[in-house]
Formats: structure tokens, sequence, C-alpha cells
């Protein structure tokens, strides 16, 4: 039978606290991060569990700033390089939510241009262009941090070097690039695909209210599943007392 404390777990993976050696690290690289809104997490949240997935950024619920990143307990290792590799990876996706600017739980710019780059990269995670450019710096066995920190004799001015202030996020432009015909189109016809883009926008924009109604359903649900195994579990003369 499933507790209570693993259902809560599932649904709700605990917050944990990152090594003050690693908090730095993230700080170094990423300089112009905000840390305090930034929140850690052991474990896959509920549903995306069912993706083999090491690591998930997500918008906060309701702080216009907060992102929270889950890292899987079996790829949680901050003391090796493909661990702080990971971290790394997630950190710069959450660089891209702070750049992508405020919203309502996951009703950010962000997931709706992540959403619209992987429509229009047919839905295949190779490629996507804002997971390129996190993998260009950390999380792949090619990528910055990896191939500099396998190398020897490597001090903190190698953390200097790959400080990166930006995500360079460019969400208009990449949203326009990731409409069916944009790259096709000369630059003369572009212009005319204006509204089209707007459509795209918004209909991607409606696509990531559908996903929050539901993860926000499936975490009540969570929550009173929770709630109900707790109750069960203590016994009547406590529930008397």
């Amino acid at each position: 039978m499933i507790s209570a404390e693993r259902l809560r777990r599932w649904f709700f993976p605990p917050e944990v606290e990152l090594p003050e050696h690693v908090r730095q690290l993230v700080r170094t690289i990423y300089p112009t991060l905000d840390l305090k809104a930034l929140r850690f997490h052991l474990g896959i949240p509920h549903v995306f569990n069912l993706f083999a997935i090491q690591g998930i950024t997500l918008p906060g619920r309701l702080r216009p700033r907060r992102a929270r990143i889950y890292v899987d307990r079996q790829y949680w290792d901050p003391g090796s390089v493909e661990g702080l590799g990971l971290l790394l990876h997630e950190a710069y996706h959450a660089l891209q939510i702070q750049e992508g600017g405020p919203g309502l739980g996951l009703l950010r710019p962000f997931l709706i241009l992540y959403l619209a780059c992987a429509a229009g990269n047919g839905f295949r995670y190779a490629g996507h262009p804002m997971e390129d450019d996190a993998y260009g710096l950390a999380g792949d066995p090619e990528s910055r941090f990896e191939t500099t920190f396998r190398a020897a004799d490597i001090g903190p001015e190698a953390c200097e070097c790959m400080a990166t202030p930006s995500s360079g996020l460019a969400f208009w432009r990449r949203l326009a690039e990731s409409a069916p015909g944009w790259r096709r189109a000369g630059r003369g016809l572009r212009a005319l695909l204006t509204p089209w883009v707007a459509l795209w926008f918004l209909f991607w924009t409606s696509a990531v209210a559908i996903l929050a109604i539901l993860k926000g359903l499936v975490e009540m649900l969570g929550a009173l599943a929770v709630g109900g195994l707790s109750l069960s579990s203590v016994r009547p003369s406590k529930l008397r007392d």
C-alpha cells in the first residue's frame, strides 16, 4: 500500500539546499540569475515522471520570477562533473524563464516559446533551439562546462571565463522562426506573415493555459489524495484525543 509520505513525494518532491560550492558556481556562471527566486527539488513531480528525464525546470506557481528545478534522485550528484553539468543546464533554463518575463504559474513567455519551438522542430528534443543553447554550456559531454572541467589544472578563472549574463532568449524572433512557413518565406513576404505569427502566439498561449489548468487539477487531486491517506493512517484513539 502506498504511504502518504511516498505519495506526497511523488506529487510534490521535497525542496533541497544546494551545497555552498555549487551555489557559488551557479552564481559565477550566471551572474544575473536571481538565486533567491530559484528553488531546487529532489525528484521529478507527478506526471512528468512518466517521461524519462533527468531534470526539469518549471516556473513557480504564484511568484512572477520564481523557478523550480527538479532533478531525478538517481542523477542528483553535485559532487561530480556530470551532476554539476545537469544542475547548470537546468539553471540555464531558469535564466531563460527569468529573461522571458513574469507570468502566473506555467503561463509564462518561456513556456509559450518552448512549446512553439518544439512544434517548429517537429516535437523532437534534439535540435530544439532552447535546449541547444543550454546544452552548449552544460549538460552534455561535449559542452563547454564538461570539456573544461575534465581538463587538468582547472582554477576559478575557468568559471569566470564561462560567465553567461544572458541566455539571449530573443522571444519574438524565435517565436516567428518557429512558425510554419516563416523560414521558407523571403524577407519581403515575412511582413505579410505577421498576422500568422500572432495567431501562432495565441495558439500556444492557449495551449499553455490548458496545461496550467491541468497541472493545477493534478496537484489539487494529489493534495486531496495525500490528505486522505494521512487521515486514514491516524489511529481512531488519536482522533478521539
